[in-house]
């Protein structure tokens, strides 16, 4: 007898490291399979064999499967069978919903009958476009329309992405439904004093420091950050956490020409287990990125507990909610009078963590699984029967 709904996931990024999108399509798969593990099966399409250990994690849940292609030459050709021979197993495999965390859609679901749901995680081809040349700008703003038309719902992981889907891509509006994203469970989870010293003695943390983490892009913003460090409390460092690019060494020529060897420190490789120690003692987390579609960096140091401190505009308000402080991006002297204001006020921290911590409930599994689940209610599939 057939189960009661058979939900389709593009788990590619799923299946890949712990960048943004792949955590992403984790945490959406587990919330769902944990809100309905009797009433529907959930299955995780992927292009080839490498995943890491915190996707085969979820893949041994009961009531999720992992997919891959069907025979040797879709394996060897997995790029194109995301195209379309993909839509042949979802058929077969008699898929109700297809729900794509990529943003692609593959051609021909239509035709086969099986509805679609897209996410959007970032638009920033279309805010920051000088970062990026016009062919790729081109081509993202060419393959994200079509599948957007031929997706039958369309998630927004943010207002703010919402609000440029239609003032720049003109979807309509009633198509689109908010549904922010959590974080992972470990960093609700209690830290012991164990751990904390043993982060702080693998990886020769200050005493008292600032905390950001991301992948060192121009867009992250990390030179404002550093120009303003002359300017707060000589006591309190920064420590930046994040995969490390072209434009590190850029990063490491302004620290040098500002004699701030000692005050910042720049880690590379860190364990996702000891991420939420590292948040946990530090003083301050800051987010200065130009745009972000929503960065859960925010919501795991609210989660963790410390204030956060980030660029007004894009989608950083909604993930620090009202207890927060927002600043210009590219005014360093706006980044140390917020840093310094909040270093020394006892009072005002404690009032950040509060209303952080009361804040982040709403990015809760269960809450987002529920959400979705009503996106999908909206064409026809109701996993709660």
């Amino acid at each position: 007898m057939k189960r009661n709904s058979t939900i389709g996931f593009d788990a590619k990024y799923a299946a890949t490291g712990d960048a943004t999108l792949s955590s992403y399509a984790r945490f959406i798969v587990e919330a769902m399979a944990d809100a309905c593990p009797r009433r529907s099966y959930f299955r995780m399409y992927i292009p080839d064999d490498e995943t890491t250990a915190e996707y085969e994690r979820i893949a041994s849940k009961h009531n999720i499967e992992s997919m891959r292609p069907d025979g040797f030459v879709w394996r060897k050709a997995s790029w194109f069978w995301r195209l379309y021979p993909i839509v042949r197993d979802l058929k077969r495999g008699d898929v109700d919903l297809f729900h794509s965390l990529t943003e692609f859609v593959p051609y021909g679901l239509q035709r086969r009958g099986i509805p679609t749901i897209v996410t959007v995680h970032n638009l920033e081809f279309l805010r920051l476009r000088r970062f990026f040349s016009p062919l790729h700008n081109l081509w993202r703003r060419f393959t994200l329309l079509s599948s957007l038309h031929r997706a039958d719902r369309i998630i927004a992981i943010s207002d703010n992405i919402k609000h440029d889907l239609v003032h720049y891509l003109h979807i309509d509006s009633d198509k689109i439904d908010v549904i922010y994203r959590g974080c992972h469970p470990r960093f609700s989870k209690p830290i012991s004093a164990e751990q904390l010293r043993e982060a702080e003695e693998r990886y020769h943390l200050p005493k008292r420091y600032m905390l950001f983490v991301g992948t060192h892009l121009t867009r992250k913003n990390l030179k404002t950050l550093i120009e303003a460090m002359p300017n707060v409390d000589a006591d309190t460092e920064l420590v930046i956490v994040g995969r490390a690019t072209t434009y590190t060494e850029h990063l490491k020529t302004r620290i040098k020409s500002l004699g701030l060897e000692d005050r910042v420190r720049m880690l590379h490789g860190v364990a996702d287990e000891d991420m939420p120690a590292i948040y946990h003692l530090a003083t301050l987390y800051l987010m200065p990125s130009l745009y972000e579609g929503f960065p859960p960096t925010i919501i795991e140091a609210l989660s963790i507990g410390i204030p956060v401190i980030a660029t007004k505009g894009s989608s950083m308000e909604e993930a620090g909610g009202p207890g927060s402080i927002y600043v210009e991006g590219t005014s360093h002297e706006a980044w140390s009078s917020a840093i310094n204001s909040v270093l020394r006020d006892q009072e005002l921290r404690e009032r950040m963590i509060s209303e952080g911590k009361s804040y982040v409930s709403r990015f809760r599994p269960e809450v987002v699984a529920y959400n979705i689940m009503n996106c999908y209610k909206r064409i026809g599939i109701d996993i709660n029967e």
